[in-house]
């Protein structure tokens, strides 16, 4: 999901979103990892699959 972080102030605060992308995977409800910064193409899907 992407978000507008200055007009949705409080999701923004309530996943504690600092930097431009942060990106996070959830599941079950619960994040289980995060990461802030652009990634590469490649790099983005080697995180993903990391959780799968």
């Amino acid at each position: 999901i992407k978000i507008e972080t200055e007009k949705e102030q409080a999701i923004s605060a309530k996943y504690n979103i600092r930097s431009i992308p942060t990106l996070a995977i959830f599941k079950n409800g619960k994040e289980i990892d995060r990461v802030s910064g652009a990634l590469s193409v490649s790099d983005f899907s080697n995180w993903v699959n990391q959780h799968t």
